[in-house]
C-alpha cells in the first residue's frame, strides 16, 4: 500500500448540505451560479461551507466566487 494515498473525504449533494444548513433556495441558486455547480453536484462539507462563506462575505456585485 502506498504511503502517498490519503483517505477520500465524504461527498454530499449540495442540495442536502444546503437543506441541513438552512440555506434558502435563492441563496443556493446564487451559490450554484457563482461556483458553477450543476444540480446534484457532490462536494465535501468543508468545501460547501467555504463557498457559502465566500458568497455571503463578497462585496455586492463582486462577480465570481
Amino acid at each position: 500500500m502506498s504511503k502517498n494515498k490519503t483517505e477520500a473525504r465524504p461527498m454530499f449533494p449540495v442540495e442536502d448540505l444546503a437543506r441541513n444548513a438552512g440555506v434558502p433556495a435563492w441563496e443556493l441558486a446564487a451559490l450554484r451560479v457563482g461556483m458553477n455547480w450543476a444540480e446534484g453536484k457532490q462536494v465535501a462539507e468543508s468545501d460547501f461551507a467555504d463557498a457559502l462563506n465566500r458568497l455571503r462575505t463578497r462585496p455586492q456585485g463582486g462577480g465570481a466566487l
